[in-house]
């Protein structure tokens, strides 16, 4: 029962806080995390917390990640990839340096620099692609670049982490093992988008010959929870290979049923869900060292948006449009924060560093949905 109070409430505050940001002109994104810190430990510790709520909830940035596919035009993106793939590349590299060079110069140890180094390089395009979403600009040139460097961006931010991870715990090393891990990712982009596109229409013909209620919802479902699942058997993340299979069905006869079921149940239950979890999971009080939190944050904007935005410039977008893709870049989430975990319980980085994420992971989460709705005005 206590699960179901919690659901109800979550549900009430995404609602009244999305509703209140709609009315100061603000994504409703951003007034349900902000719903979330307000009834979490930040501040009225009305909600703790709860594993199991984190599980349900994930299930919302995957069906988010899954909307954003069916919307993708696989050929505009194509067009981007050469943009994508040099905005990637600036948005790890420069975040990694820089981070690196702030806790060397504080005397950090060498773990510790190399684990915000890698913690920084990560990007969450989930709350850049529902703010995209909700303004009506994801399926543009911006958009596809930035979902493109996302993606991209994902397997290099893994490659770092995994050679940082054997660094800091002093595992054995090698170049070979890097080109395994590599290969892996490689071949799971390319099997699951050309074996995804035969699946898809092999599954469209066979739910035409069904009889049962919502059967093409329930075998979408099933789909992008299967893709999900081998994603992170990849070593891929799961909004990533969520991502891919929206891709794989955008081209279904039954897209747009699809796609207006998956929207209801995803807008109206799960994805709310998510975003008030993030706020509730994020407590203010474990942010330390003020100053220092300052400038690790203001290394985590500014490298992003240098980054990916100076070399976005580089593939020939225009300085407005370079921006955008800088910004776009800027929200750490999940992964950054999975990265500190791993690091702290491996007891390879300190509580200090784990804090400093935290209040970076907050930060740049609350402050790219006002920036994206002003940068594409």
């Amino acid at each position: 029962m206590e699960l179901l109070i919690q659901i109800m409430l979550f549900l009430l505050m995404a609602k009244i806080g999305g509703e209140l940001a709609e009315r100061a002109k603000l994504p409703s994104v951003l007034g349900e995390l902000l719903a979330g810190l307000v009834v979490g430990p930040s501040l009225l510790h009305l909600i703790s917390p709860d594993p199991v709520m984190k599980d349900i909830a994930e299930i919302g940035i995957i069906l988010l990640m899954f909307l954003a596919g069916l919307e993708t035009n696989l050929d505009e993106m194509k067009k981007t990839g050469l943009v994508s793939l040099l905005a990637a590349m600036g948005g790890v590299g420069v975040p990694f340096c820089l981070a690196f060079v702030v806790g060397y110069s504080y005397g950090w140890n060498t773990a510790d620099s190399l684990f915000l180094g890698a913690i920084l390089t990560a990007t969450s395009v989930g709350i850049t692609v529902r703010t995209l979403m909700d303004i009506g600009k994801l399926n543009t040139n911006v958009g596809m670049t930035i979902l493109g460097a996302a993606v991209i961006d994902d397997v290099i931010g893994i490659i770092v982490f995994t050679i940082v991870r054997g660094v800091a715990l002093d595992q054995e090393f090698s170049i070979l093992g890097v080109l395994e891990l590599t290969v892996i990712m490689a071949l799971f982009f390319i099997i699951s988008i050309k074996a995804g596109f035969w699946v898809s229409d092999r599954l469209d013909s066979w739910v035409g010959r069904m009889r049962t209620q919502e059967v093409a919802l329930v075998v979408a479902i099933i789909f992008v929870l299967f893709m999900a699942a081998i994603a992170e058997r990849a070593q891929v993340a799961g909004i990533t290979g969520a991502f891919i299979a929206g891709i794989v069905m955008s081209r279904s006869s039954r897209k747009e049923s699809v796609e207006s079921k998956i929207n209801a149940l995803g807008y109206g239950f799960f994805v709310p869900l998510f975003f008030v979890n993030i706020g509730v999971n994020t407590d203010l009080h474990e942010i330390t060292m003020l100053g220092m939190a300052v400038l690790v944050v203001t290394v985590a904007i500014g490298g992003k948006i240098l980054g990916s935005g100076i070399m976005a410039l580089v593939g020939g977008l225009s300085l407005r449009e370079a921006l955008q893709v800088g910004i776009g870049m800027v929200p750490r989430l999940e992964v950054a924060l999975i990265i500190a975990s791993m690091g702290l319980t491996a007891g390879v980085i300190s509580s200090l560093v784990y804090s400093l994420t935290v209040a970076m992971v907050l930060v740049t989460t609350f402050i790219t949905p006002p920036l994206i709705k002003l940068v594409f005005k």
